[in-house]
């Protein structure tokens, strides 16, 4: 993990050095958080494209290796939950809350029956194809799902809509989650300048390696904002230059 106060003391030295201008801790925030959001989205992008071109069987041993090193760093972003249903759940789906920090289902299991079942991931129309046969509609022993990212009143993070509706209990899930928010703690202080709280504090949650990148896409992000192009040129070819 990459500690957010050496973040932003690196930052805040670059700005004071060159005249930047102040970055205030509300916004020092926001933009910790949007640059790590960048980097977890190029860690997934990266790995489904090594992922790809394995599959594709157009790369050799150490396109493995590239994929095997994302792999590695988003391993920590793995996590497991077991489903709420939702009570009011209508039609040939039973319904569940996703968890509220998922960026992907994984694996989903149904362990209410004599054996642990995997449910298989389907689209709408070929699931609700496969229920209309007597020889192909999804089983509690081979059921299926659908994704969806759509909340409602009762369904607060996305909905998992799984075949056959008698499954209402004991549904498994593996999935890769969204990083924590980064969070610099501070107490204001009258007429001062706020002081740094470590327990109120949120570390960055990605590979301290990243630090580097983190400082410059923080930086690119405080430099759109108050419209100073130099920063914000500087610290986009610092991060080119990196990736």
């Amino acid at each position: 993990m990459v500690s957010i106060n050496d973040v932003r003391e690196t930052v805040l030295a670059i700005c004071n050095k060159n005249n930047y201008g102040y970055i205030s801790p509300d916004d020092f925030n926001l933009y910790a958080k949007q640059a790590q959001l960048d980097i977890f989205n190029e860690y997934m992008n990266q790995y489904n494209y090594y992922i790809n071109l394995e599959n594709q069987h157009t790369s050799g041993s150490d396109l493995a290796d590239l994929a095997e090193g994302v792999r590695e760093e988003i391993e920590m972003f793995i996590s497991s939950a077991t489903l709420t249903y939702d009570a009011t759940s209508t039609g040939i789906y039973s319904s569940f809350n996703a968890p509220d920090n998922w960026y992907h289902i994984n694996v989903l299991t149904y362990t209410g029956g004599t054996s642990p079942a995997e449910i298989a991931k389907g689209s709408k129309l070929d699931i609700t194809r496969l229920a209309n046969s007597n020889l192909t509609a999804p089983t509690t022993t081979y059921p299926m799902y659908v994704m969806s990212e759509e909340a409602s009143p009762n369904r607060l993070n996305g909905t998992v809509s799984i075949i056959p509706n008698d499954i209402q209990t004991d549904v498994e899930c593996i999935y890769m989650r969204y990083p924590v928010d980064p969070y610099w703690g501070y107490q204001n202080l009258l007429n001062g300048e706020p002081i740094f709280d470590q327990s109120t504090t949120q570390d960055f949650e990605i590979s301290e390696e990243e630090e580097s990148r983190l400082v410059d896409k923080i930086l690119e992000k405080a430099g759109l904002s108050i419209r100073e192009p130099e920063i914000y040129k500087t610290a986009a070819v610092n991060d080119n230059q990196q990736q």
